[in-house]
């Protein structure tokens, strides 16, 4: 798969190959490999913006809504894709920037170059100091805009965690904590997010209330499944249809009342007896100057590796953007139908691929290390038992697999095998959690680096 530029962005593309045993193996894995590169090339965040983006002197076009650029133009925003989105919308506007402030991944707020945006470094996928310090800027500028100006929003998968300023009487140290429990619970990031938002002073829908009256477009990169923009880094430029008492609900579905610490329990008792103001809600008067587009998101980049595969002459199944679920037994289920392929020519006959994207979620009951692609590729390594020439992966477009520093894992019929020769049984590391230390010591791991991008995961599997 030469066209594609196999290698540009894993960067152990060849080691990761050369670990298959066999050569229909070796090919399997390079077809899958070569197919999530064209995934995450496809969610680069300067050429989606580039592609619906277009400026004159006076006016900006963005997806077909007109902005009138003759007042003050302001930039904010956070996430893991808007350091490059900053970057393509400094170089379109071209000057007339009045002033812009981003919230980035603690540790690349080097990476950007930027003039009139400053990059301030936050905390992932916990908050800290700089989170607090960047969205209290963020908020600032929001604030300052008036009427006539135009505030550019650019927002993308992380920014719950970016940008963050919680209601008085909830400390760092309390945010920290709701959010581990949060993560560790197993609740969806929609039900995540609906606590998020409601212990915030930013999210669901609070920036773009901040803003008002100026004209607010949101320019968003989805890395949720179906793309509500309400859940797209908590919405700050969205309605919110949850509540007060939604967010409750959510605590008590997953027994996380007794963990939370008391200031969070508090605010959200307040909230449920009307002491604090609600979140606003679709039709609120706050949305009539805002605009939200979608500029990439997983079902782009599940198409991009469709695309790339089907050139290479493979026959391609794709299951679309909303796979969800326990990681383990959605990785198990895709490798049944990758047996299905190999054995009986169902869903399609060899060479055959299936590709998938969306978001899975783990369970923690273990002390081991790992993430939601890692697991799911570890699910399937029995499964995939014995298949030749059949090969799975699971990466996050983002590069960062929980909190490892892998993007995801690769498997193929023979990695059980070599996995029990350096005596790993998968299920034990399974029961651990421990999906990171199995492929570490298979080499295994795929290890792409930040991508500055996030358009949730993608699940590439091939059968020869």
């Amino acid at each position: 798969m030469g066209g594609i530029g196999e290698g540009a962005i894993i960067r152990n593309f060849e080691a990761l190959v050369n670990n298959g045993r066999t050569e229909p193996d070796r090919r399997a894995r390079r077809l899958a490999l070569a197919a999530a590169e064209a995934a995450v090339r496809s969610a680069d965040p300067r050429l989606a913006i580039r592609k619906c983006f277009s400026a004159s002197e006076r006016y900006a076009e963005v997806s077909g809504v007109r902005v009138d650029l003759s007042g003050a133009v302001y930039v904010l925003g956070a996430g893991k894709a808007t350091g490059r989105m900053a970057e393509a919308i400094e170089g379109l506007l071209d000057g007339k920037i009045a002033a812009g402030s981003i919230n980035v991944l603690r540790g690349t707020e080097s990476v950007f170059s930027l003039q009139r945006i400053a990059a301030h470094p936050a905390g992932h996928p916990i908050p800290d100091e700089g989170t607090i310090e960047g969205t209290r800027r963020i908020l600032e500028l929001a604030e300052r805009a008036g009427e006539g100006d135009i505030v550019f929003a650019l927002i993308s998968g992380g920014g719950s965690a970016l940008m963050e300023l919680p209601q008085r009487g909830i400390s760092l140290e309390d945010l920290k904590r709701m959010n581990d429990v949060l993560i560790r619970s197993g609740a969806t990031i929609q039900e995540i997010n609906a606590v998020r938002k409601h212990v915030s002073r930013v999210k669901g829908g609070q920036l773009a209330r901040a803003a008002r009256p100026a004209q607010v477009v949101g320019l968003i990169v989805s890395d949720i499944v179906g793309d509500p923009v309400d859940s797209i880094a908590s919405g700050p430029t969205a309605p919110d249809p949850t509540s007060f008492e939604d967010a409750w609900e959510v605590l008590e579905k997953y027994d996380m009342v007794g963990e939370m610490p008391e200031s969070v329990v508090e605010v959200l008792r307040r909230g449920l007896l009307g002491e604090l103001p609600e979140t606003p809600k679709p039709g609120d008067e706050v949305f009539e100057g805002v605009h939200n587009v979608v500029v990439a998101s997983n079902s782009h980049a599940v198409s991009e590796a469709a695309r790339a595969l089907a050139q290479e002459g493979v026959s391609v199944v794709n299951l679309g953007s909303f796979v969800e679920g326990e990681a383990r037994h959605v990785g198990r289920a895709l490798a049944g139908i990758l047996q299905a392929a190999k054995i009986q020519g169902v869903p399609a006959e060899p060479p055959a691929a299936i590709v998938s994207g969306g978001e899975t979620t783990v369970r923690v009951t273990g002390s081991g290390k790992g993430g939601r692609n890692q697991e799911l590729v570890l699910g399937a390594v029995e499964k995939l038992s014995d298949l030749e020439g059949a090969a799975l992966l699971s990466i996050g477009t983002d590069g960062i697999d929980g909190v490892t520093d892998a993007a995801g894992a690769i498997a193929d019929g023979r990695t059980l095998d070599r996995a029990l020769e350096a005596g790993m049984r998968p299920a034990d590391f399974l029961r651990d959690n421990n999906s990171y230390e199995f492929f570490r010591r298979l080499g295994d791991l795929v290890l792409t680096g930040p991508t500055y991008t996030n358009v949730m995961d993608v699940q590439v599997a091939v059968a020869l």
